[in-house]
């Protein structure tokens, strides 16, 4: 099971988001409320949103798709800069969304890998 913690951090206009455990469709929904719940109260195009993806147990493609849908959603919302932050590790699927997200053009994107 999957778990998501969302903190919007006014002072440095950045919402911090973390996902971790193994991803799945029900924790995907659940992520979606939070978001929103965050997102009404700021204006995101003068926000930075860093998701931090370290913890994150990618096992199957399934979930790549999940967080391609997630990155979708804050391409739409238009934030100020987009850092996702993986483990470097060999994981296959942690490449997989990597290149996805790289192939994604999400504008002001930016990958570190820790």
């Amino acid at each position: 099971m999957g778990n998501t913690i969302i903190q919007n951090n006014p002072y440095d206009k950045r919402l911090n988001v973390k996902i971790e455990g193994s991803f799945t469709i029900d924790n995907t929904n659940e992520f979606y409320t939070n978001y929103l719940n965050q997102v009404k109260f700021i204006t995101s195009s003068d926000y930075d949103i860093e998701v931090d993806c370290t913890d994150l147990n990618l096992e199957d493609f399934s979930q790549v798709l999940l967080l391609e849908k997630i990155s979708a959603i804050f391409k739409e919302e238009e934030f100020n800069r987009i850092l996702f932050i993986f483990k470097s590790d060999t994981n296959s699927n942690n490449h997989l969304f990597i290149e996805s997200v790289k192939n994604y053009q999400i504008p002001n994107y930016q990958l570190k890998v820790v």
